[in-house]
C-alpha cells in the first residue's frame, strides 16, 4: 500500500472521528437546550408561587391587623397622667377623671361612662425624669369613646393637677406605623386651617 493512501486513509479516519464529535456536541447542546428550558420553566413557576406566598402573607397580616383593630375598638390611650396617681383600682380612677377633665352631664356622655379595663402600659416603670407610661382603658361602649375624643377635640389642650394630658385611639403597633406616615401632611393641613379626617384604617381624607 502506497504512503499516499495511508494518508488518505488517515484522514478519511479523522473526518469520520470529527463527525462523530460534532454528532456528539450537537447532541449536548440538544440536552443542555432543553435543561436551560426546565430551568427557565422552573424559574418561572417558582416566582409565580413566592408571589402567590406573599400575597397571601400579605393577606394574612393586614387580616391579623384588622382584628387586632376590632379587638381594640373601644380601647383609648391617654398619656401624661403622673404614674401611681391612678392607685390601686385604676379603673375607679379613669371613671372619675374622665367626667373630672372632659365635663359630665349628657354634653359629654349621653349615659354614665363605663370602663371596662385599665391599665398601665406594660413596661419598667419610670425613672425620675423619664417619659410617663400611658395608661391604657378599654370602655364598654364604642360610643363613649367617639364622645371623648370629640369632647377633647372641642375642649382643645387639657390639663390634670398641672400636666398636660392627651388622649388617643388604642390601634395596633403595625397600624400606628402607618397613621405615622401622615404625620408631616396632617402638620400642613393644620398650618394651612385645611380641615382634614384620618380614616380608618390609615386613610388621610
Amino acid at each position: 500500500r502506497s504512503l499516499s493512501e495511508e494518508i488518505r486513509q488517515g484522514f478519511s479516519s479523522i473526518q469520520a472521528g470529527l463527525a462523530d464529535l460534532h454528532s456528539e456536541i450537537s447532541s449536548i447542546n440538544n440536552k443542555l437546550n432543553r435543561v436551560s428550558q426546565r430551568l427557565d420553566t422552573s424559574k418561572r413557576k417558582i416566582g409565580d408561587v413566592e408571589d402567590q406566598v406573599y400575597h397571601l402573607e400579605n393577606m394574612v397580616s393586614e387580616k391579623c391587623d384588622d382584628l387586632k383593630n376590632r379587638a381594640h375598638r373601644s380601647n383609648l390611650r391617654v398619656v401624661g397622667l403622673l404614674e401611681g396617681i391612678e392607685g390601686k383600682d385604676p379603673v375607679a380612677f379613669i371613671e372619675k377623671f374622665l367626667v373630672e377633665v372632659l365635663g359630665g352631664g349628657e354634653q359629654t356622655f349621653p349615659g354614665q361612662v363605663e370602663v371596662e379595663r385599665a391599665h398601665r402600659a406594660i413596661r419598667p416603670r419610670p425613672r425620675r425624669g423619664e417619659r410617663l407610661r400611658i395608661i391604657i382603658f378599654k370602655l364598654l361602649r364604642f360610643p363613649d369613646k367617639v364622645h371623648i375624643l370629640r369632647r377633647a377635640r372641642e375642649l382643645g389642650q387639657l390639663t390634670y393637677l398641672n400636666q398636660k394630658i392627651f388622649f388617643f385611639p388604642g390601634v395596633s403597633t403595625e397600624l400606628q406605623t402607618k397613621r405615622r406616615k401622615f404625620t408631616v401632611a396632617r402638620r400642613l393641613c393644620h398650618a394651612q386651617q385645611i380641615p382634614f379626617s384620618l380614616l380608618h384604617p390609615a386613610k388621610l381624607s
